[in-house]
């Protein structure tokens, strides 16, 4: 065989190979989701902003009263916290906060808004159903809500919050994406990709899982921290597959990127630091924390570098043990998971 026949018959081997390699890797992917459809678990949905949003702003009391007796429970509690009108409706002071809300001019554009972004919540309500049954699946002593509301928080930052165990608030109002008045509640611009409509997922799941499994700070050193932080992202991993990556870890796609380039990297940094174990949060917390870049670090890092190395950390630790994902939710040692994961970038 000449020698151009040889070359091109590696190639084409390698080729072959090469796309026999890239359709096993797509069907283990998918393998690894379990097939949930089975599972049935209580959940309705409300569309709560679109009713308020709706308010007669010439009647308002009477139509406030009438959405009262449809959502007693929630109607008090989002008046009461998230917009901070008040409540009861019969109070004078609540009466004129409401009216205030209903019809300034930049709360009404925000109504507006959100609306035109959010005419439904169909997308959202199959994601949030998909991901509750997955969390069911892999972990069923988990609480989830049985009732979801999508509200409007007059940009209060609420993104998802839990409310007695079986109520999931969705601010739809902090998904809209390039909205400019976010900047004027304090958003930072480098913030503002984790404020999108593909974001509302994992923030509702991040709150479901909080509300089991609260961050605490206090006494945990940095190795501590990253498990704390690996062990929500492996939640959202298990829970939200379908979504990005980057999106779950709340990066821009090249920040993550640069996190895969540079693991090593990263890891090696906190050791040099002697931060590992340092219990310091005033050094520690800017590495799990949401912010510009990581100090010491490239201004291509993202803020929260320490989440990615925590994911990895725990990732390492499911495939050494097996251990299912509610065994791996109930670690709090960082050490001892350090030393049976084996991690080692």
């Amino acid at each position: 065989m000449e020698t151009t026949q040889i070359l091109k018959f590696i190639r084409n081997t390698f080729l072959f190979l090469g796309s026999i390699g890239f359709l096993a890797a797509c069907s283990h992917q998918n393998d690894t989701q379990p097939d949930v459809s089975e599972i049935h678990i209580p959940y309705h949905t409300h569309p709560f902003y679109l009713e308020f949003a709706a308010i007669d702003t010439n009647k308002i009391a009477e139509d406030a009263a009438a959405l009262e007796q449809k959502y007693p429970d929630f109607l008090a509690f989002y008046l009461k916290h998230l917009v901070n009108i008040g409540y009861p409706l019969d109070d004078s002071r609540s009466q004129q906060n409401l009216h205030y809300f209903l019809t300034h001019p930049d709360y009404r554009s925000l109504f507006d808004t959100v609306n035109k972004v959010f005419p439904n919540t169909e997308k959202q309500d199959r994601q949030l159903l998909q991901a509750f049954k997955y969390a069911h699946y892999y972990d069923s002593s988990i609480k989830l809500p049985s009732q979801v509301y999508y509200f409007v928080s007059g940009l209060n930052l609420y993104t998802a919050v839990t409310h007695n165990d079986s109520v999931l608030g969705i601010g739809l109002d902090m998904f809209l994406g390039d909205y400019p008045p976010y900047a004027a509640v304090g958003i930072p611009d480098y913030a503002l990709q984790r404020f999108t409509a593909d974001n509302m997922p994992v923030w509702a799941m991040r709150a479901v899982y909080q509300n089991k499994y609260p961050d605490q700070t206090e006494g945990k050193n940095l190795l501590d921290l990253l498990l704390m932080k690996g062990k929500e992202l492996y939640f959202l991993q298990k829970t939200l597959p379908d979504v990005a990556e980057h999106i779950r870890l709340g990066y821009a796609p090249q920040q993550l990127s640069w996190c895969k380039e540079n693991e090593e990297m990263i890891y090696n940094f906190f050791i040099r630091q002697n931060l590992l174990y340092e219990n310091n949060l005033q050094k520690t917390l800017r590495f799990i924390n949401d912010g510009p870049n990581s100090a010491g670090m490239p201004p291509e890092s993202p803020g929260n570098v320490g989440s990615y190395i925590g994911l990895r950390l725990v990732n390492a630790y499911a495939e050494k043990t097996g251990a299912s994902m509610a065994e791996i939710l109930a670690l709090s040692d960082g050490q001892k998971v350090l030393e049976a994961s084996r991690y080692k970038p």
